[in-house]
């Protein structure tokens, strides 16, 4: 079963949206992600269950991976979602059934001041 192509295709051609992703090293890439800048809630804290808020973008693992890209290739990373500059300080990969490569992965942002 291709969950790509049955959940995350259709998925990301309605709710995505384009953004242009500039790594650190200057290589841009275009990329379509789903916008939750609006945030999302995440568990912080080691031993202490402490929820926060924090801005994301989604994208499909296996769209990074066709771009020849990585999870670590996008650590400070800025990305370009909406009209608006973003910097990518963390992300979080969410699996899918089949693994990690045919999942999503969670960027976390801040305002980017350039």
């Amino acid at each position: 079963m291709d969950l790509n192509d049955l959940l995350y295709r259709p998925l990301y051609g309605i709710f995505g949206t384009g953004a242009v992703i500039r790594c650190l090293y200057g290589d841009v890439f275009p990329l379509r992600v789903i916008d939750r800048t609006s945030g999302v809630e995440v568990t912080e804290g080691s031993g202490v269950d402490v929820k926060t808020i924090r801005p994301a973008a989604v994208l499909r693992m296996r769209e990074l991976t066709d771009l020849g890209l990585s999870r670590d290739d996008l650590e400070d990373a800025t990305l370009d979602l909406n009209g608006k500059l973003w910097r990518v300080k963390a992300t979080l990969p969410k699996p899918a059934p089949t693994g990690d490569a045919d999942g999503e992965l969670y960027l976390f942002l801040i305002e980017d001041e350039a």
